[in-house]
């Protein structure tokens, strides 16, 4: 008997340890640039809480970061202290931060993973719309009338922001249920703030919000917008 009790107790013990291990984050990564060496990284909450959850120490370029996780959450990880920041979503497993040529890039993680996807979708497109002055600059050049200019540039921006749109949107939708499309509704929220200069909604956030489950309609930064937005 004493024999099966130490196995039951080495049994659950090793399950105890897998599952402590199973809600770990491990984050390693590369600095973009080289005045980072010797700075501190810091992740921080998107909240109005700024402590930081974690930070490290970037050193010859590398940095590596561990910790516990009750919940998946999108954090910012800032580098240094003029403000330079990108998205993560902590979730449990190893997550890589990879320095591209003038950005960078959070993988290794099915929320991060799809989350940049997303983004390099979307960057791709705003290019296409940011690039429009140059294709004007190139067609007056070219001797193009200026209503032949207005008329083509117009039709084009107007598809380029349908795309942006749309990309959008399914997005948030594919991601009611997890902390994707909660994030990413409140980044649509914020941008319509800053183009408006108060809490309000559009066309698309409406679409939404109609469309979202209770639990989405739940969250307390949801709750806070959509007040704001109705004056209380």
């Amino acid at each position: 008997m004493r024999k099966i009790l130490n196995t039951v107790v080495i049994l659950y013990l090793l399950l105890m340890t897998v599952v402590s291990c199973s809600t770990n984050y491990n984050i390693t990564g590369t600095s973009i640039q080289s005045i980072y060496d010797g700075d501190m990284v810091y992740l921080r909450p998107i909240s109005d809480d700024m402590k930081a959850i974690d930070s490290c120490k970037i050193l010859h370029g590398k940095f590596a970061m561990n910790g516990p996780i009750d919940s998946v959450m999108c954090v910012r990880m800032f580098f240094g202290n003029n403000g330079d920041n990108i998205p993560v979503i902590l979730e449990q497993g190893d997550i890589s931060v990879v320095a591209l040529d003038n950005a960078m890039k959070v993988e290794g993680t099915p929320l991060n993973d799809k989350f940049y996807s997303f983004m390099m979708e979307r960057d791709s497109l705003m290019y296409l719309l940011n690039d429009l002055p140059r294709k004007e600059e190139k067609m007056i050049l070219g001797g193009v009338s200026e209503d032949e200019i207005l008329r083509q540039l117009g039709e084009e921006e107007a598809e380029i922001r349908n795309a942006v749109d749309k990309l959008e949107t399914a997005f948030v939708v594919e991601n009611y249920e997890n902390v994707l499309g909660v994030t990413y509704f409140l980044v649509l929220c914020n941008n319509a703030y800053s183009q408006f200069g108060y809490a309000t909604t559009t066309p698309q956030i409406d679409e939404l919000y109609a469309g979202a489950p209770d639990e989405f309609k739940k969250n307390k930064d949801v709750i806070r917008y959509m007040n704001l937005c109705n004056g209380r």
